[in-house]
């Protein structure tokens, strides 16, 4: 027989006998839940996932589903998803223009949150009294010294953003726990709740982003 062939063969049986097998599929989350959490690889979790949770979207470092609760579970697809789930999950984040984390995996495999309604510039306007493109120059310019562009000149609206009760929030939290801006100031970033906008993605700090993303190579 062929060399290659044989090796391909030898390690087709290998990966066979050596892969894990999935649990049972369930309709109960929290067994769901617990399953994600225990199973060992990040392609094993995302099979599972897929078998129970409804695939919503999937970005570079983590997957988000809907639950059967109606809830939103993000799952880490790599080590920046974990990374990710850990600074979002943070108990001591917390603030009404944040999305409410309801739990956890230990190991930060993935975390829950409450499923809201994505918001629009104009829902934006209406809630706060501003431009959501001026809020988000402002946020750059407010947080300059996280994401260290520090080059950025004062926005033209910046007096009337720093009033606002969301910017001050939104300040604080980013230089609290050092929340990359870019997020921040995107709009698909955002939701609603109890009639404000609240901050559905949380989880790029500058740390994260220097060990992961600053280098393209990563």
């Amino acid at each position: 027989m062929n060399p290659d062939r044989l090796l391909k063969r030898a390690f087709y049986y290998y990966k066979l006998a050596t892969s894990e097998s999935l649990p049972d599929n369930s309709k109960d989350l929290s067994m769901v839940l617990k399953n994600l959490e225990n199973l060992d690889t990040f392609s094993d979790r995302k099979e599972y996932a897929e078998k129970n949770l409804e695939h919503l979207s999937s970005g570079s470092s983590r997957i988000v589903y809907l639950t059967p609760k109606k809830t939103i579970l993000k799952l880490a697809k790599n080590e920046k998803g974990l990374a990710q789930n850990k600074a979002e999950a943070n108990p001591k984040m917390k603030s009404k223009y944040l999305n409410e984390i309801l739990g956890c995996a230990g190991n930060y495999s993935w975390i829950e949150t409450s499923y809201l309604d994505k918001i629009t510039t104009k829902q934006f306007k209406e809630m706060t009294g501003l431009d959501f493109d001026d809020f988000g120059e402002a946020i750059r310019y407010g947080l300059k010294k996280v994401s260290e562009n520090t080059d950025l000149d004062k926005p033209e609206n910046f007096e009337k953003v720093e009033k606002s009760d969301i910017y001050k929030e939104m300040r604080r939290i980013g230089t609290e726990f050092k929340l990359m801006p870019g997020d921040i100031a995107r709009i698909s970033s955002w939701g609603v709740k109890d009639g404000h906008p609240v901050l559905i993605d949380a989880g790029l700090t500058a740390d994260i982003f220097a060990k992961y993303y600053e280098d393209s190579s990563s």
